[in-house]
């Protein structure tokens, strides 16, 4: 099926992008086209107006510059698979690049996008929000920075303004005591997660938890923490009984559906392990322990 006709912009600038936003009448954003393609395909969504702001160069980069990793609007999911800096220091990223659908796709769509799109299901959500993370949007009136724990709001909805462009997302750098790591439970090679964990913990000269960071995928109306457990990691040594204990909270905070791939208790009880194991990764990338059993 071919997509409804709709009027195509392509502007060259952020600035023309936003302008173009604030004055057409319910205008959709097209980057890579992961979603919104498929979606026009089977006119899913009929939009009157796509902006394409894959003309926008500057929105192309990857890149850590001012105590930040920041990647831009047009950064697909290949780019943070082939990134030196992301293979270095980035566990989490690392891990999640390759689980995102296929070669296909990952070679198309962004990062950025991912997260607008604010599917529950989506991984970067959860690696954004366990990171503590920021997503930074251009509109008529300047720049403006929205925490990921204020970001998601319900299911393909977020604090985004509709004349506000995305332009790109950024993570703190790590410190030296710092790892993270990426979990996900899928059917088969390219599904979303039927659950995902991503978790980042940062240590103290003393090998304590000083922060610890815990994003869930596809168990709850968004992209969700499991604070209650961040809460128990932080001040302690890492151990695996505390990382059970972890994992345990995890899955009470989580909120899953029993669907087709599974009943809610069976996806807590993956939250459960793919927290511990998430976790162990974590502890060990940052240099503090040295895992020799997974859960």
């Amino acid at each position: 099926m071919k997509a409804a006709p709709f009027e195509h912009h392509e502007p060259s600038t952020t600035d023309e992008a936003v302008s173009l936003l604030e004055s057409l009448e319910r205008p959709t954003i097209l980057a890579g086209g992961q979603s919104l393609v498929p979606m026009l395909r089977f006119r899913l969504a009929r939009p009157e107006t796509v902006i394409d702001i894959n003309g926008i160069d500057a929105l192309d980069y990857l890149r850590e510059e001012a105590g930040f990793l920041r990647i831009g609007a047009l950064a697909r999911h290949a780019d943070v698979a082939d990134a030196d800096v992301i293979a270095e220091s980035y566990g989490s990223f690392a891990d999640t690049a390759p689980l995102v659908a296929d070669p296909q796709i990952r070679n198309r769509g962004t990062v950025v996008g991912s997260i607008t799109q604010a599917d529950p299901k989506g991984d970067w959500g959860s690696v954004l929000l366990a990171h503590e993370g920021a997503v930074v949007a251009q509109g008529p009136d300047g720049e403006r920075v929205i925490p990921a724990d204020e970001f998601f709001l319900l299911p393909y909805d977020t604090t985004l303004e509709e004349s506000e462009l995305v332009t790109e997302v950024r993570v703190p750098t790590p410190d030296a005591r710092e790892g993270s790591a990426y979990h996900k439970l899928k059917r088969k090679t390219g599904d979303y997660a039927m659950a995902g964990v991503a978790t980042r913990l940062v240590f103290d000269e003393d090998g304590r938890i000083e922060t610890a960071g815990i994003g869930m995928t596809a168990v709850d109306i968004t992209n969700a923490r499991a604070r209650d457990a961040e809460d128990r990691l932080e001040g302690e040594r890492p151990s695996s009984a505390l990382f059970e204990e972890a994992g345990e909270l995890a899955a009470e905070e989580s909120n899953p559906e029993s669907d087709e791939h599974g009943d809610a208790s069976y996806k807590e009880r993956m939250i459960d392990v793919l927290t511990q194991r998430a976790l162990g990764d974590a502890a060990e990338r940052a240099g503090v322990v040295k895992r020799t059993v997974s859960p």
